[in-house]
């Protein structure tokens, strides 16, 4: 009995120890799924192109900062270089008089009482090493200075970086472009590049393979802008713009009122194609009408009155031309007047009247700018019978307006018409103001007067003036 209990006490010990020494077994790890396992890989690939790309902007950001400190340390050291010499250039050294060596077979002692010959002494290589020394350590303090200042720099270069990239557009697709400061922007990841193969091109003597950059043309439905501006002072230009004149004269008789134009018109072009900077075409349609309002007292009735005199109605098709500096519009248009009912009532007109102002026209103009001034011209020929209207006209103008970013600016000019139907006596329409704004549809205000033949209504043939002012603008 006595020998069996240390015999279990050591047994039960050993299995103790052993079942403590067991470790126990982990689950069997779980089996990813097919489309687990690819949305790991892709998760890992967005991770290495994350990190990738993170070490190349670095490694471009170290480029820049490194580059930067290198040109300041250059531009540092060459302002110390240039200041070195005022400051601390050694005096010339003077060549040392040196006595000559005594003859060899007697020797000279120098007497008392004559004067001796003054040495020349330089400055010793000790003090030029030490003057070395200075300067060197000089140019090294102005190289840390230039490095912490080009540091100082980048830092606040690369603040402004992502500031700007936090606050710009999320949308690719805005009409106004973000300008980014300019600093080193991360590296993007550029897909590879197909090259372009040579463009045969024929010659006289044998097909070449040369200069494969073609320029596909740009084609816009709807564009913004015109290649032919609108010519303002144009009477019959489709715009819209409204007067007063309260001086009119008909026949040298003074009007007893104020007459008001109006026009509500527009020119739009519909397709522009551009070729490349400088070239392109459009084709423009603008429409039009144009009405005078008659204000006056009657004496009759004893009040106020505002009554339509005319209307006009035009609508053209144009095809505009722009080659660098040079601006074409060729241009078909109708037209044609029509009397207000309160002029025919308040005139008593019974019978109708022989209209020539009722006319299909084909014309040419010519544009270009200089000197901030606008010079225009051209000609044009009536789609008529000759005895329903004759044929020809002319037009030539100016306009002045300087560019310039403040919001009113000084403008000017004349326009001036003439047509075979009035004898070619010269339509001379001039004005001067200011325009406001700074996009291409600013008001224009006017000072204004004209001296010709009547431009609206069927009586052309009336020698009219006036005098007043208006406001232009252009919807489109």
């Amino acid at each position: 009995m006595k020998k069996t209990l240390p015999v279990l006490l050591l047994s039960f010990l050993a299995v103790t120890w052993a079942s403590a020494q067991q470790t126990p077994t982990a689950p069997p790890a779980r089996v990813l799924t097919p489309a687990e396992q690819k949305q790991k890989e892709k998760i890992d690939r967005e991770i290495q192109r994350e990190r990738q790309i993170r070490a190349e902007w670095l490694q471009k950001q170290r480029e820049y900062e490194a580059k930067q400190a290198e040109k300041e340390r250059q531009r540092q050291a060459k302002k110390a270089g240039k200041e070195l010499p005022a400051k601390e250039t050694p005096a010339p050294q003077s060549k040392p008089i040196v006595a000559p060596p005594p003859a060899p077979a007697q020797t000279v002692q120098p007497s008392v009482s004559q004067p001796t010959t003054p040495v020349v002494v330089g400055p010793t290589e000790k003090e030029i090493r030490a003057k070395e020394e200075q300067a060197a350590k000089e140019a090294k303090k102005a190289q840390q200075k230039a490095d912490k200042q080009a540091a100082k720099e980048a830092k606040e270069a690369q603040r402004k970086a992502d500031k700007a990239a936090k606050t710009a557009p999320a949308s690719p697709f805005t009409d106004t472009p973000t300008v980014a400061p300019a600093v080193v922007e991360p590296a993007k990841v550029e897909r590879p590049k197909r090259e372009k193969k040579p463009v045969a091109v024929q010659t006289d003597s044998a097909t070449s393979s040369v200069e494969p950059t073609a320029v596909r043309p740009k084609r816009e439905f709807l564009p913004k802008g015109h290649l032919f501006d609108p010519i303002i002072l144009d009477p019959l230009e489709a715009q819209t713009y409204g007067s007063i004149l309260p001086g009119y004269w008909t026949e040298g008789q003074k009007y007893k009122g104020s007459i008001v134009p109006f026009a509500f018109g527009f020119a739009k072009p519909f397709y522009r194609r551009t070729t490349e900077p400088g070239r392109a075409e459009e084709w423009v349609l603008d429409l039009a009408s144009f009405t005078q309002f008659e204000a006056y007292h009657d004496d009759v009735m004893d009040k106020a009155r505002r009554q339509i005199m005319n209307t006009d109605y035009k609508i053209s098709i144009i095809y505009n031309i722009r080659r660098g500096e040079h601006n074409y519009r060729i241009r078909v248009y109708h037209i044609s007047s029509h009397l207000g009912d309160d002029y025919i009532y308040r005139n008593k007109l019974t019978a109708p009247s022989p209209n020539s102002v009722n006319y299909e026209q084909l014309d040419f103009t010519y544009s270009r700018t200089v000197s901030d001034w606008r010079l225009y011209g051209g000609a044009g020929i009536v789609l008529r019978k000759t005895e329903e209207r004759k044929l020809f006209s002319a037009q030539l103008g100016a306009f002045y307006k300087k560019p310039s970013t403040h919001a009113a600016r000084l403008v000017g000019g004349a326009d001036i018409k003439f047509w075979q139907q009035t004898d070619f006596r010269p339509g001379i329409h001039g004005g001067i103001g200011i325009e406001l704004g700074r996009t291409q549809n600013n008001l224009t205000f006017l000072l204004e007067g004209y001296s010709g033949f009547r431009p609206y209504s069927q009586y052309e043939q009336q020698q009219t003036s006036w005098i007043g002012v208006g406001l232009y603008l252009s919807p489109f």
